[in-house]
């Protein structure tokens, strides 16, 4: 079944009917959906809490199901929640009861009576470095020590290639093929193993910090913490961007990793390149994710603004 699903049920001990029920929908979510495993384990831990509240004994119980019941289990777990997390339940909530309607446990599109569920005024657009304000920091590392070397070349992979910070700790050596001129990432967010051009000045980076810089060890991962040797996590890859950004008195609403991942694609869209291009850099698999930096695109957007039509004289 995968390691995400051994893990999850260890830590749940769902009823038998329920571990048939999550292992189906889990092969769905993997397989069908084609999720991240840590979206496949998130979904899953939701529905699970859903089966055991209402409760589901057997998979004939989910026919019983109700708007009400529903509807009621949100107004429940809204004292636990805050507006955005019960959004991520009650999303959870729709998939797993447009699955069962697909299994035949349920004869009605129940999905359709879960409630949305109403957030406080936020701001969805993505926060990004001006050019200057990338270049300032990317300039900011002291590329004469080892440390250095490392963040250097995380930043490049960062903010030339797109990388997430899980992705950028779980770069391994023989992920850097040299020859080829690629960077190849084992598993990314979806799940799959991708390929992508290693740039020369990413290359450069990288090269330079394992010929100079890591320490000799028998580790495989790429960047590591070097006091003793151990492996980064996604947490310490965003702390070498939140260190710089404070050394640097950039001040941005959410530091980290992501920031640059960010900036690479507001700049793709202010040079022009259409929004299939920046999906196909960020590997987004749906074209609405990249939809957002549309609004960002401020020369082209002032372009498109009409002067305020004046009074006519009589």
């Amino acid at each position: 079944m995968g390691r995400g699903w051994s893990a999850w049920r260890m830590i749940k001990h769902p009823c038998k009917a329920q571990q048939k029920i999550l292992r189906a929908y889990h092969l769905h979510l993997r397989d069908v959906a084609g999720l991240a495993p840590k979206t496949c384990h998130d979904r899953q831990q939701r529905v699970c809490q859903f089966l055991t509240a209402i409760p589901i004994r057997r998979i004939g119980d989910l026919r019983n199901l109700s708007a009400a019941k529903l509807v009621n289990y949100l107004t429940v777990r809204s004292a636990d929640y805050q507006s955005s997390s019960l959004q991520s339940v009650a999303s959870s909530l729709r998939s797993f009861l447009r699955f069962a309607q697909q299994q035949g446990w349920s004869h009605r599109p129940l999905d359709l009576a879960v409630p949305k569920v109403a957030c406080g005024p936020h701001n969805d657009l993505p926060v990004y470095l001006t050019p200057q304000q990338l270049q300032k920091l990317l300039t900011s590392w002291d590329r004469r020590t080892a440390e250095g070397k490392r963040d250097w070349a995380i930043g490049l992979c960062l903010a030339r290639l797109g990388l997430r910070a899980s992705e950028a700790a779980t770069l391994r050596l023989e992920d850097c093929q040299w020859r080829q001129g690629r960077l190849r990432l084992a598993q990314s967010k979806n799940g799959d193993a991708v390929e992508l051009p290693l740039l020369r000045q990413v290359g450069e980076a990288i090269g330079g910090y394992l010929r100079l810089g890591r320490p000799a060890c028998p580790l495989r991962q790429v960047f590591l913490l070097h006091h003793p040797p151990r492996p980064m996590d996604g947490k310490a890859i965003s702390g070498v961007i939140q260190r710089a950004l404070r050394d640097c008195a950039i001040q941005v609403p959410r530091a980290g990793a992501h920031l640059l991942r960010h900036t690479l694609a507001s700049h793709l869209v202010q040079q022009g390149a259409s929004l299939k291009a920046v999906a196909d850099v960020l590997r987004h698999r749906d074209l609405n994710s990249a939809a957002v930096y549309a609004h960002v695109d401020i020369p082209s957007l002032r372009k498109l603004s009409q002067p305020w039509p004046q009074e006519t004289a009589r």
